[in-house]
């Protein structure tokens, strides 16, 4: 995945973690509009603010990632994270290592150049994959047979939904997987957006 300026990086962390723009900018001890320069790419923050803004991400990630790969470890469901950065292998349910026992042991491993079938129809088409990096993709659901060119991948027909979040800069999908009906066909499901899923249900109605 492609790199983004701290500023975008700065717009990306602050809306995953639901902080507004002047409270950002009281934080850093700039004004609103500076913050609103920064992440739209009008201007860069100098070296002391850059190094406070990664300070102040740092401090809010802070063992989040172990905290949530320790509360997957230990579900009985059928669920992975992975790091986006290089499709990096980061924790495994007991479900997960109970039905791809060889996979669960691949922990640490990048996977990117490896990834078949819907996985990598989706990470070769750009548009999907800015709007995975730029926070605006929540979740997409499809139905697969094998993701990876591994014999540790062992194929059977199942339905997966990845959830895309943050910790700092970095960015990570949950994966939930599921069996289905032999005969659903393979492919892309749906892709939900951010806007979809925060709009109240009583819209549209």
């Amino acid at each position: 995945m492609s790199e983004f300026s701290i500023g975008q990086k700065l717009r990306i962390w602050r809306r995953a973690n639901g902080i507004k723009q002047d409270a950002m900018a009281a934080a850093l001890g700039v004004s609103q509009a500076t913050v609103s320069r920064w992440e739209s790419g009008r201007d860069i923050p100098s070296i002391e603010i850059s190094r406070r803004i990664t300070d102040l991400v740092a401090t809010k990630v802070r063992d989040e990632l172990a905290i949530e790969s320790r509360f997957l470890e230990r579900l009985s469901a059928i669920q992975a994270i992975f790091e986006i950065d290089g499709i990096r292998f980061q924790a495994a349910s007991s479900g997960c290592r109970r039905i791809w026992p060889r996979f669960s042991r691949l922990i640490g491993r990048s996977f990117e150049a490896r990834m078949v079938g819907e996985t990598r129809i989706i990470l070769d088409d750009a548009e999907t994959r800015r709007g995975v990096i730029a926070g605006d993709i929540a979740m997409i659901v499809g139905v697969s047979t094998r993701h990876l060119d591994l014999e540790a991948d062992a194929a059977f027909k199942h339905r997966w939904i990845s959830r895309f979040w943050f910790h700092g800069h970095r960015i990570f999908a949950t994966l939930a997987y599921e069996p289905c009906a032999a005969d659903t066909p393979t492919g892309i499901e749906q892709i939900l957006r951010l806007d979809d899923i925060a709009r109240p249900e009583t819209q549209g109605r």
